[in-house]
This record gives C-alpha cells, sequence and structure tokens, in this order.
C-alpha cells in the first residue's frame, strides 16, 4: 500500500479505472475503506467487500485481514467464521500481526476451528513479538485463566 497517500484524494470513477484495469490493490483497497467507512460516500458493505476482496487476492495482507474482520462480523456477507481463518492465515503467512492476534482469538474460542489453547498461545506470541499489544494482554488473561 505504497500509494495509498496518492489515491486517497482520487474520485471513485478514477479509482475504479485504475483498480480495474491495472489491477492494483492500493486502489481496490482505497474503495473497500471508502465503501466500508462511508469515506466521501454513502457506506456499502457489500462493495466494500468485493473491492477488499480484490485487495486481498493480490496479497495485501491488511486487506486479508479487514476481509477476515468482514467475514467475523457479517458485514457485506453471511458470518463465516472458517473463510475468517482462512483470510487471518493468509495474512499472518505474511507477518501481520493483528491477523495472528485474531488467529489466536479464532483459536482459544474454537471460531471456525477446534478449539485450541496451545495453537492460541503459539499466535498471540508471534503477534506479541510482532508489537501488537492486544495479542500480550491475550496471554497475560490466559496465563491468569490458568492460575
Amino acid at each position: 500500500m505504497d500509494d495509498y497517500h496518492e489515491y486517497s484524494g482520487l474520485k471513485v470513477r478514477k479509482l475504479v479505472k485504475i483498480a480495474n484495469d491495472e489491477l492494483d490493490a492500493d486502489a481496490m483497497y482505497e474503495l473497500g475503506y471508502r465503501y466500508c467507512f462511508g469515506f466521501k460516500m454513502r457506506p456499502n458493505k457489500r462493495k466494500a467487500l468485493y473491492w477488499m476482496l480484490g485487495a486481498a487476492y493480490l496479497d495485501d495482507p491488511v486487506a486479508q485481514y479487514l476481509v477476515g474482520t468482514m467475514y467475523v462480523f457479517g458485514e457485506g456477507t453471511p458470518v463465516d467464521f472458517t473463510e475468517a481463518v482462512y483470510w487471518f492465515g493468509v495474512a499472518a503467512d505474511q507477518g501481520h500481526a493483528p491477523s495472528l492476534n485474531e488467529l489466536g482469538i479464532m483459536y482459544a474460542e474454537g471460531m471456525g476451528v477446534d478449539a485450541d489453547l496451545e495453537k492460541a498461545k503459539e499466535f498471540w506470541k508471534k503477534a506479541e513479538e510482532l508489537g501488537c499489544e492486544e495479542a500480550g494482554e491475550n496471554l497475560k488473561q490466559l496465563e491468569e485463566m490458568k492460575e
């Protein structure tokens, strides 16, 4: 997403042209973001998911994380924890700390996967090593539960 700021000032039609003609993940992400949060347009979660998926398939880890989140909360799609775990996993494989944290939560709660506290702990440790403070808090809570 090196060009994110370059795209933030563009009109939607121009972004759509860039996204479609150049298969540009940054333009797709920008469109997904705008539709998701209603930035300079009316929010539309279905369109947000469409554009975020485009960026996610082009290996944008932040888009992959947001797609996972949309599946968890059913934004623009029915809730699908299995799909969420998939997208968090793809982003985590690229070292995306928030996705590692979310995988930990999914495994701890048994959402879309069999509950496995050891796996959750592994994901949280990796996320914490990458600077995710929330993962550290999750680890702390897990240890307190064991006491």
